[in-house]
């Protein structure tokens, strides 16, 4: 296909009607279908919804082989399928659909692929608005409309989460930038959050992490301290009902997952905090394994005052 027929055909498609999609308040009613959509019944502070799409469990790799991160503001035209960023397949889409580039000068851009290096610089990925091709990869794509994919007008940004916490690889997650202002640090803490929730990483109570729905005043990192989950109160990990494990510290979990970048990036002391992976911990009772670390004790006790 010519790049004027790509070209044709992807004005086309992003100026067409896309469906609706389901989507679910997160903890209301039956557990939400799988490839449906999950949200917090409350905007961020931002006034933004992030939602989730519900996908089955993982294969339970404990490592991502996706190490590295493609960022894309140029337009893409995606086809429905299970993930894979190669082949420019989605499970967030229903029909082919191009989602038209963020058109921002060179200076802002270049200072978003700078703040998502700064904010992954202590794990062993790769951060590069280069397309990778057929290497395993992460395709976060900042640009478009959420009803470009069928998602209410407030939805910010979207990324596909398995059921177990578990790894996505070749993933392709979205940065709506069509409902937000032109600003680096905003757009890279968005994408930064959706490229984390691939790795399995869910919402927490920590202000200072890009995992967070609070406000901040300054700019996140991934913070390596147990935090709650939620987005404005404490709950499980896991989406809509589907527990993975009672607490989350994101340095240690994306540490796992990915590897920390060593000399060139201080993961800090992981001795008692790092989260343990032998099989995701996931279960739909909440049993999973109990994380290490004096943190989780002063969780595990807000939730046993809530809970009489």
């Amino acid at each position: 296909m010519s790049v004027f027929t790509t070209t044709l055909l992807g004005a086309s498609l992003a100026q067409a009607a896309h469906p609706p999609q389901q989507v679910k308040v997160e903890g209301t009613g039956p557990q939400a279908a799988e490839r449906s959509f999950v949200v917090s019944a409350q905007p961020s502070t931002r006034g933004h919804i992030f939602a989730r799409q519900v996908l089955p469990r993982s294969s339970g790799a404990l490592r991502a082989a996706s190490r590295v991160i493609y960022l894309n503001h140029d337009g893409v035209l995606l086809t429905p399928g299970d993930n894979d960023s190669r082949q420019q397949r989605s499970s967030v889409v229903q029909e082919p659909v191009f989602i038209t580039p963020w058109e921002v000068d060179d200076q802002m851009w270049s200072e978003t692929v700078a703040c998502v290096r700064n904010i992954y610089s202590r794990f062993d990925v790769e951060v590069t608005d280069s397309d990778p091709g057929d290497a395993p990869h992460i395709e976060a794509v900042f640009g478009g409309h959420p009803n470009d994919v069928g998602l209410p007008d407030n939805v910010a940004g979207v990324s596909p989460f398995t059921t177990d916490c578990g790894i996505i690889e070749n993933s392709i997650v979205f940065t709506f930038t069509d409902v937000l202002d032109d600003d680096s640090q905003t757009m890279c803490e968005i994408m930064s959050q959706e490229i984390a929730h691939s790795f399995g990483l869910d919402h927490q109570l920590t202000p200072s992490d890009p995992m967070t729905y609070l406000d901040y005043d300054g700019n996140r990192s991934f913070q390596n301290e147990m935090a709650a989950c939620g987005e404005f109160e404490t709950r499980d990990c896991g989406i809509d009902g589907s527990v993975c494990r009672d607490g989350q510290n994101s340095v240690a979990l994306l540490s796992n997952r990915l590897g920390a970048r060593g000399a060139e990036g201080d993961s800090g002391d992981l001795t008692t905090t790092t989260e343990p992976e032998a099989s995701s911990g996931c279960s739909a009772s909440g049993s999973g394994a109990p994380l290490i670390g004096v943190p989780l004790v002063a969780v595990l006790l807000r939730r046993r005052r809530r809970r009489h």
